[in-house]
């Protein structure tokens, strides 16, 4: 669990309180699933796979005798042909080698996260919370007024996703306070304050432009959902 019980029963209070005053419905989905980047995985190592043989080769040095010596040749023609082979069998082996390793490397999350391109790993947390924002049904909202709170924990990013009917009235700007919010409350490990404080900077953005119906149902469960 990322929150305890009474860090739940928080959020989804001011949940709850934040949509007394508006017809909006307000989700947060919290995700602490390691993010995995094989594309790039992939180009960092064809690119050390091809660099650094060619950096070695440059600077003169032979691949070919970095290889295992095998056995001793017994004459002259047998010396060169071992010789060209281990050469060429060098300038095989250590690029697939490095291919191999620094893949498996940069598949781990924090080594991930510090090759990722940060407008990469932004537009894969913008499409993740796309993903939670179809799969959670805040699209099916009678006046399409559900707004989603995502926050990707592995890869340190929030995302705030508002549906047609309060993105047409609401710049995207109008959110930074939310965000900000949550970015400060996980800095300082007090994940619950910033939900609060951005559910509630959110049902006041809400309350301007959406004020509550005559009936007002809750069409959205008041909690956080954790994956």
């Amino acid at each position: 669990m990322i929150l305890s019980n009474t860090e739940n029963q928080q959020v989804a209070d001011a949940i709850h309180r934040a949509e007394i005053g508006t017809s909006g419905e307000i989700l947060c989905v919290l995700s602490e699933a390691d993010s995995y980047y094989p594309h790039v995985a992939l180009g960092w190592a064809a690119a050390i796979a091809l660099l650094i043989p060619y950096l070695l080769w440059l600077t003169g040095i032979n691949i070919g005798m970095m290889m295992p010596p095998g056995w001793q040749p017994g004459h002259w023609e047998d010396a060169m042909t071992i010789a060209y082979h281990r050469f060429g069998l060098g300038y095989t082996v250590l690029p697939i080698a490095l291919f191999i390793v620094t893949y498996g490397l940069t598949l781990v999350p924090p080594v991930s996260r510090f090759l990722t391109p940060q407008r990469v790993r932004r537009k894969h947390v913008h499409n993740s919370a796309l993903e939670q924002f179809r799969a959670m049904g805040l699209r099916r909202t009678a006046r399409r007024t559900g707004v989603l709170i995502f926050v990707s924990l592995s890869d340190r990013q929030v995302e705030v996703i508002a549906d047609e009917g309060i993105y047409t009235r609401v710049p995207p700007d109008a959110w930074a306070d939310a965000v900000a919010a949550i970015i400060t409350g996980v800095k300082r490990k007090e994940i619950a304050t910033g939900l609060v404080e951005a559910v509630e900077r959110v049902g006041t953005l809400l309350a301007t432009h959406f004020p509550p119906s005559a009936e007002n149902p809750n069409e959205l469960p008041d909690k956080v959902i954790e994956l």
